[in-house]
């Protein structure tokens, strides 16, 4: 038997069933065809009581298979979400077994080197179904890094997790923070930028270029993303253009790698450009997602910079809206932070 015999067989208590999508689409253009058929040539007025009866009936039919399709969605969805828990817990019962505490730790970002007990350690859970969330903060530099189960997924893999993800799950609407990071570059009318991973739920890009900024948005991921002819969605697309500005709201926590993620942006901009990157994760925030990779708070922060050939020209923090302006040009002085 299996799994859609297994399902149905659950939902026959509620005369419901799942089926093929095509199957219940090729249906209900059969039936509207049939209804449609039944009026050719004959006023409403004039058709006969058995021929409403039929429609009433077919009516019937047609909105008992919508709520059927709908039904069979939400299994769908609720199927998926078991399916990506169950796989989690698995992985986290793995890593029990094989916990090794004396193991020696290498920070990603600043390249320390020391037994892992050295390392402080933060535990969560992920809200999303990621199961055991373990993370670890460099007494060396300050970033807090994890967990160790996604480092341990290859690129191709890490990049199916985020398809699966956005299809049992949405964002919420950035727009309003995706606006503040934009603007924060004080940009020109002239400028062309670039929203750098811009989602599907957000109306930002929309509603910068009804207010007449020349903006594009890139987004990788095609589960995530809305398309329109302003979507740029792999880096071939991006090699073709270069950008006065670039500007991005809870990205940067999300790279395997920020560092050379950062330094491959500056390829992108023109001469003397900036990037404003947005995330709450310039502290420990927002820890309950597995999708998290990197917090960086403290020394983090400007360590990043420096290792990515960038100055921080302004880091701006209002509640949990932090916002840090980056430059490829070199500054003198200290970097400039504003608190609201």
């Amino acid at each position: 038997m299996n799994l859609v015999q297994a399902v149905n067989g659950v939902l026959s208590k509620l005369d419901v069933a799942i089926t093929r999508r095509s199957t219940l689409d090729r249906t209900r253009r059969e039936l509207a065809n049939a209804l449609a058929a039944q009026h050719v040539g004959t006023p409403l007025a004039e058709a006969p009581v058995t021929t409403v009866a039929r429609d009433a009936e077919l009516a019937s039919i047609l909105q008992k298979l919508d709520s059927a399709r709908q039904q069979a969605l939400e299994v769908r969805t609720e199927l998926l979400r078991h399916q990506i828990a169950a796989q989690w817990a698995v992985i986290d019962a793995s890593d029990r077994t094989c916990a090794n505490p004396a193991i020696v730790r290498t920070c990603p970002l600043c390249g320390h080197q020391c037994a892992s007990s050295q390392y402080r350690r933060y535990e969560s859970n992920c809200i999303f179904g990621g199961g055991s969330l373990v993370r670890h903060q460099c007494p060396s530099c300050d970033v807090v890094f994890g967990p160790d189960k996604m480092f341990r997924l290859s690129a191709q893999e890490l990049t199916q997790e985020y398809e699966w993800h956005y299809k049992v799950y949405e964002e919420g609407d950035s727009t309003d923070l995706e606006l503040r990071a934009f603007h924060s570059l004080q940009p020109r009318r002239d400028g062309v930028y670039l929203n750098y991973g811009a989602g599907g739920w957000s109306r930002s890009v929309q509603q910068l270029r009804n207010e007449g900024w020349n903006v594009f948005a890139y987004e990788p991921h095609g589960s995530a993303a809305a398309p329109s002819q302003w979507m740029i969605s792999n880096r071939a697309q991006l090699d073709g253009h270069r950008f006065d500005g670039l500007f991005s709201n809870n990205v940067l926590e999300h790279f395997r790698d920020p560092v050379e993620a950062l330094r491959e942006m500056l390829r992108w901009l023109r001469p003397g450009a900036t990037m404003a990157h947005a995330t709450p994760c310039y502290d420990y925030l927002y820890e309950y997602t597995r999708f998290h990779l990197f917090f960086f708070p403290g020394r983090a922060r400007e360590l990043l910079a420096q290792r990515a050939g960038l100055s921080i020209l302004d880091f701006e923090v209002d509640g949990h809206f932090m916002n840090c302006i980056f430059s490829a040009s070199p500054l003198a002085g200290n970097v400039s932070e504003r608190t609201a």
